[in-house]
Order: C-alpha cells, then structure tokens, then sequence
C-alpha cells in the first residue's frame, strides 16, 4: 500500500515534440512508450453482502481496477508496421478509432487468444532482417538502450499478451481545499496465475463476487525523473461494444506522480510534495499542473465511473 502524490495537466496535440523535447532535458533520460488495457469491476448486486468491516463499521464498496500491457501488434495498423516502436508513434494515435476492439478484450479477459491478421507476409524477409546486426544484441550490451526506446514494430508482432495482471484498490483522495497535490491511498498487487479449469481474470473476478462494468485503453510513454518521479504522456481510449471513443481527443492527459511506502512517513511525503511543485514552477507558463476534483477520482459504487 502506497500514498500517490500527483498534479495533472493536459496540453494539446500540436505540443508533443516540443514538450518531450522539454522532459527529456529536464529528466536526462528518453521517454518509454508503454500501453494499459485497464478493466473496471464492480461488486456483484446479485449477492447479499453486508457492508461492515471486522469493527462493525460501515464501508462502502469500492470498484477494482485490473490493468495489463498489451502487445502493440494488437494496436497498430498496417500504416504504422515500418514505424520504430518509439515515443514518435504515440503521434499517430489521433483518431476515435484504435485497432484493439471490444471483441479482442473479451478474448483477453477470457484468456483466449485474440483473432488477429497477420500483416507481415514474407516470413523470409523476417527471418533475414532477425539476422542483421541492427536488429541484435551484443554480448557488451551496447544496443540495449536503443532496443528499448527503438524498436522495430514488426519484431515484436505477437498474438500472446504474457504481461500479468495488475489488481489495483484505492481510495477516494485526501479531503481539503489548500491543498496543493492530489494525495491517495493505493493497494496493488499482481496476479501471475489463476487455478482451476477454463481459468482467467474473468473467472477469478466472478469467484471474489465482481462483475465487469467499463474498461479502456491507455497509450502514453513515460519519464522517470530524479526523486523517484514519473510523468506520464498519455491518450485514452474508452472500448464498449458499439464503438470505441478516445477521451483525450486533441490532446494528452499528463501525469506527474510519486509514490510513498509508508503513510505515516511525513517527512517523505513533504519532501515528495516539494519535489512536485518544484516541477510546478518549472513548467508554469508552459504547462499548468493542478490537483483535479477528487470527486473524479472516487472509486467507490455510489459515485460515477472514473478514468484516471
């Protein structure tokens, strides 16, 4: 369980190349591109549960969030397979349409392999180009860097997600109004495996009594700064089964948080909260951090789904 001190921020389209510019001299690192099919789930109305803890207090029931990484073979099109997968390519994520469908989710949920076309026809031209010194890596481990932030597309075309889940509970954010960061209690754990026949994170939801209600897809790339800071660059997509809708149409949602072990360390969180308005006043004028309404954030039932 952490504390999560966070601002956010947006900035349209036409400012993503200035910007990363911008973070990676201020962090010293290139940013890494990443992606989140995030699942939401909600407790089962169809079971009686009395909504006490072991102090015979009231609680009222929380949503979970299950989150994984996805292969990007399951989110890029045929357009984007010469790209290198590289915080470039978040740029061509601008339309309401996003390859990965409410069909493919389901799949994934069901732990079923999705039913995908496979764009690379010439298995010579993959096993040829596998074999270049350009795409390898060498004993010293000199490529390593640029592997990471560089990749071929088409190298890492897969039709397994081997990426575990993550199962995320947290809380609504800290109450006050001078307050100067969004601070939040975060449990989070990762489930490897699940037992049992026609096992998958469907199956183990519905036995702890939870049934699925939204899901959506992050893609973002992310710094990691000094002081334990990451700042994150990302464009939401919401999957339903009639179609899929990016949220963050025009733009991209930013993020900069840190997360604390302890609750009760307030020296660390101060000093956490310091590091955050630091960046605060280094990007104001450019970028204008804040801390969003936490009503927004509030996991629990009674209150409207959220997407952060």
């Amino acid at each position: 369980m952490v504390q999560q001190l966070s601002l956010f921020g947006s900035i349209d389209d036409d400012g993503y190349d200035l910007l990363i510019s911008t973070l990676t001299t201020i962090s010293g690192n290139p940013p890494l591109l990443y992606n989140s099919l995030c699942t939401v789930w909600k407790p089962n109305s169809s079971y009686d549960v009395e909504n006490v803890n072991f102090r015979n207090q009231l609680v009222e029931p929380n949503r979970i969030k299950l989150s994984k990484e996805v292969p990007f073979s399951y989110l890029i099109d045929e357009a984007m397979m010469d790209r290198p997968l590289n915080f470039k390519l978040l740029k061509s994520f601008t339309k309401d349409n996003i390859s990965l469908d409410y069909a493919m989710t389901r799949n994934i949920l069901h732990n079923r392999s999705p039913q995908m076309i496979n764009v690379s026809n010439n298995n010579d031209e993959e096993k040829s180009g596998s074999e270049q010194p350009g795409n390898t890596v060498n004993d010293s481990g000199k490529n390593s860097d640029i592997r990471d932030v560089d990749m071929d597309a088409s190298s890492v075309l897969s039709n397994e997600s081997c990426s575990p889940w993550s199962l995320q509970i947290s809380d609504i954010p800290a109450a006050g109004n001078n307050r100067s960061v969004s601070m939040q209690t975060i449990a989070e754990t990762i489930i490897l495996s699940s037992s049992g026949k026609d096992s998958s994170i469907s199956s183990l939801m519905s036995g702890l009594g939870y049934v699925f209600e939204f899901q959506y897809l992050t893609i973002g790339v992310k710094f990691f700064m000094k002081h334990g800071l990451i700042l994150e660059l990302q464009k939401i997509w919401q999957i339903e089964e009639a179609e899929n809708s990016q949220i963050t149409s025009g733009g991209f949602l930013i993020k900069a948080y840190i997360n604390v072990s302890r609750g009760t360390d307030i020296d660390r969180i101060n000093y956490t909260e310091t590091v955050l308005l630091n960046l605060k006043k280094e990007l104001q004028g450019y970028i204008e951090l804040s801390v969003p309404d936490r009503q927004s954030m509030d996991p629990r039932v009674a209150h409207g789904n959220i997407i952060i």
